[in-house]
């Protein structure tokens, strides 16, 4: 009789096990081999240090939403590539902190203001921190007066810095 509700019990037991594992799990997320850099956050670092003085700018750009409201952006370009991009306030000019989604019905300034606004701040542009991305890259945040204003990725093996691609799709659809 012992023997049969200590069976019971295991038995039980391995249900809840069995039905509460797979439930814990996140339902709709992609979990892929995340590759572990084999540089560190110090490094990339390092490696947008050395680029910074090396970053340039691109033509300025306007998006424009599905309400006629604008983006003003310009990309940043290092080795003839886009590494990430500067939002700017499209009514005054003025460089936008990273998360601010400032929109206009109207551009007020020129992209040519627009690229010289950017181009007038690069040199006081400073390197934040690095925060690791899903795919193994590096995220090195670009800061002016101590807030946020764009992030270069870093490639986590072998320190290059990486295309930002969908600022480079955005130049490509609305940079004409």
């Amino acid at each position: 009789m012992q023997a049969r509700i200590i069976s019971s019990f295991i038995l039980g037991l391995a249900m809840v096990i069995l039905f509460a594992v797979p439930s814990s799990a996140k339902k709709g997320k992609k979990e892929g081999a995340s590759i572990p850099p084999k540089i560190s956050a110090e490094q990339a670092i390092a490696a947008i240090k050395t680029a910074l003085t090396k970053i340039s700018t691109g033509k300025a750009f306007v998006k424009e939403g599905r309400r006629g409201e604008k983006k003003l952006e310009v990309p940043l370009v290092l080795d003839s590539k886009i590494v990430g991009r500067i939002a700017l306030n499209p009514a005054s000019g003025e460089i936008l902190s990273k998360g601010i989604k400032f929109q206009s019905q109207q551009v007020s300034i020129s992209p040519d203001q627009a690229v010289a606004a950017v181009q007038q701040t690069l040199p006081n542009f400073q390197v934040g921190a690095a925060r690791l991305a899903k795919d193994g890259q590096w995220k090195v945040g670009l800061t002016l007066k101590g807030a946020e204003i764009a992030t270069i990725g870093v490639n986590g093996q072998d320190g290059s810095i990486s295309t930002d691609w969908k600022a480079a799709k955005d130049v490509e659809r609305w940079g004409k």
